[in-house]
């Protein structure tokens, strides 16, 4: 037994770690997987971000006070002040990854702040965020993939991001729309940490922290939070598949899955690329010492994206080939022609970029990432420059304007990957090495300015006016106070007509417009029953961001998608308009080519019932004499001179 104790003790004094020598064993276990900075930015930020979110709510922050707006910028300051000491004290990645998780908690406490008092996200129901919040609210009564307005076909916009909140909506068992300004905020916080973790494989994890805050000021609307995930994860996920990573590449089956719940969540981002994606993998296949094992690793990579999003993907295809049209890239936006080269802009952010060119043009032979990042910024161009010329012979765009965040993400990228690489040689060549905490300095400022922009772009006001009892209130005299959709939470009205808490100071000279889908949805189902879904044309496409009904077309063009057949419902709608004998109105409304009509929600004026399509100049009358009381309850008591014409069972 003596020689058995002497043994045991002979084996821990193995144990004693290299360089340590003297120093007891520790028995206790110290994994070291929950020291990685991936890791530690996880665990930090699922603790830190109900902290963050509780925050505004409990001290009571009102937005459109100066010292209420400002409560995120002294928090923030505080908590970098006390990361980059404990970065200077101990120079660990773990620190970076801690700092990652709480730069990400940050924007939770910003994005609440801005929405304090309202249950709306920017942009309220209006437009894009309005069409998303229809798309959860149908996902809530369904599965399949479908149009968040015209519920007869699938959905030409990706449905992964609506439909998780549809589905959180019946779990929680709450309005969809009322989840909306949640999942952004989650999002958009998750963005940062899982562009931190992707690019953390990559690069240093500094250098990933850097990367990941920056890509909010690329892109970090919240109305669009899915688009602002994907840029995190495309890029990186191009530069760990398509490319030869130094460290190695992504497994197939992962790569594949994450591609996937990609392209299900935002697909734009790599058909921007896709040009820059095939001149990579060309080129990588033919650098490839194993090139039957890379196509192979690709080919299987594709086959378990095309089996992840063949849900989406079959359905759409088909519509399209039964004769749908694409027209919701036909918008005519003035971000056509905005500057396709930011990196001549003179401006801090368009000089980082400038710094990114050079280094992909200076490092393209001599360090693994310059080249695929050189390939996917000059592709996005290809791209865009074939959907200008598409654009001036067809007026379809191909959405070429939001193919520039993609390109500043990857110069981006660059420009912090080319100091990192050049920093420490330079410092070298000049014989003067760089000053301890150099690093953590210029961390921090980025930091630091990263989220001074973004708060400057989404707090609802940025023009004040002094106040006697402190702080400042909005300075409407100023002119526009908000350039950003911000304040358009607080001025949402609710579908009862009620408005948010501070939706007078949002409002200023203006409310924005109630339509009454409350009273409009007992109207209904005053007739109908209760839980009615009938097929609707509604004058506002705000009720079927409240409401799952099934519409029989939406009010802009523009925004429909291929499958919906825009242009043969307005058709359909223009012939049933000129059909005055109230019984074959009736026939007609009940069996058109796209389904029967059963409720009609139109706007009252002079010239009759309205119903007007958005940046079109035709406008669709009926008349009250076309709804035979035999066959429809006509409502005309309605607010906001809403009509509702309702089909008798």
């Amino acid at each position: 037994m003596v020689k058995a104790w002497h043994e045991v003790r002979k084996r821990a004094a193995t144990l004693v770690t290299p360089g340590k020598q003297g120093r007891r064993p520790s028995w206790r276990p110290r994994p070291a997987a929950l020291r990685h900075p991936s890791v530690v930015a996880v665990l930090v930020w699922l603790v830190s971000a109900p902290l963050s979110a509780v925050v505004p709510s409990v001290i009571g922050l009102d937005p459109f006070r100066q010292t209420g707006a400002d409560v995120p910028l002294v928090l923030g300051g505080f908590t970098a002040a006390a990361v980059a000491g404990l970065a200077l004290w101990r120079r660990s990645a773990a620190v970076t990854g801690a700092a990652a998780g709480l730069f990400a908690s940050w924007t939770v406490l910003l994005l609440r702040t801005a929405w304090q008092g309202t249950p709306f996200p920017a942009e309220g129901l209006y437009g894009d965020t309005g069409r998303l919040a229809a798309m959860a609210t149908r996902y809530t009564v369904t599965s399949a993939s479908t149009d968040g307005i015209v519920a007869s076909v699938p959905s030409e916009y990706p449905p992964l991001y609506p439909w998780l909140i549809g589905k959180a909506a019946v779990i929680l068992d709450v309005e969809a729309w009322r989840l909306l300004a949640p999942a952004a905020i989650i999002t958009v916080s998750a963005s940062i940490v899982v562009g931190f973790m992707l690019w953390s494989r990559l690069t240093s994890p500094g250098a990933a922290l850097v990367i990941s805050a920056l890509g909010l000021v690329v892109f970090g609307d919240p109305t669009k939070a899915y688009e602002v995930l994907a840029l995190a994860i495309a890029v990186p996920l191009l530069l760990m598949t398509v490319a030869s990573p130094a460290r190695g590449r992504l497994h197939w089956l992962a790569a594949g899955l994450i591609g996937g719940l990609l392209a299900l969540t935002y697909y734009a981002y790599l058909a921007f690329a896709v040009l820059g994606i095939l001149a990579l993998v060309w080129l990588t296949w033919r650098a490839e010492p194993h090139r039957r094992a890379y196509a192979w690793y690709l080919c299987r990579i594709v086959a378990v994206m095309l089996v992840v999003t063949s849900w989406y993907v079959i359905p759409y295809a088909w519509a399209m080939l039964r004769g749908g049209r694409q027209v919701g890239d036909m918008f005519q936006s003035s971000l056509i022609s905005m500057n396709p080269f930011p990196f001549v802009e003179i401006t801090p952010l368009g000089m980082a970029q400038l710094v990114g060119v050079v280094g992909l043009l200076w490092l393209r032979r001599s360090v693994w990432w310059a080249p695929p990042l050189l390939a996917i910024v000059l592709g996005t161009y290809g791209y865009y420059l074939i959907g200008l010329a598409r654009y001036v012979t067809t007026t379809h765009t191909g959405l070429l304007y939001y193919a520039i965040p993609l390109i500043s993400a990857c110069l981006l990228a660059a420009a912090v990957l080319t100091v990192v690489h050049a920093g420490p040689a330079l410092a070298r060549h000049a014989g003067t090495p760089f000053p301890a905490g150099t690093w953590v300095a210029l961390v921090g400022i980025v930091l630091i300015s990263a989220g001074y922009a973004y708060w400057h772009a989404n707090m609802p006001g940025v023009l004040w006016a002094a106040s006697a009892t402190g702080g400042g209130r909005l300075d409407f005299a100023a002119g526009e106070v908000s350039n950003h959709k911000a304040a358009h939470a607080h001025n949402q009205p609710f579908p009862d007509g009620g408005r948010p808490r501070f939706a007078s100071a949002a409002a200023g000279d203006h409310d924005w417009p109630w339509f009454p889908v409350e009273p409009v949805r007992q109207a209904v189902e005053g007739t109908l029953g209760r839980g009615a879904r009938p097929g609707t044309l509604s004058y506002d496409e705000q009720l079927f961001a409240v409401l799952p009904w099934r519409g029989y077309i939406g009010v802009d063009r523009n925004a429909s998608y291929g499958p919906a057949r825009w242009d043969d419902r307005y058709a359909e709608l223009t012939r049933l308009s000129k059909i005055t004998d109230p019984t074959a109105f009736a026939q007609a409304s009940a069996h058109t080519r796209f389904g029967p009509i059963d409720v009609f929600a139109l706007h009252r004026e002079k010239t009759g019932l309205v119903w007007r399509p958005l940046r079109l100049p035709t406008v669709l009358r009926f008349q009250p004499r076309q709804f035979d009381p035999k066959a429809f309850v006509l409502v005309e008591t309605l607010p906001e001179n809403t009509v509702v014409a309702i089909r008798r069972r």
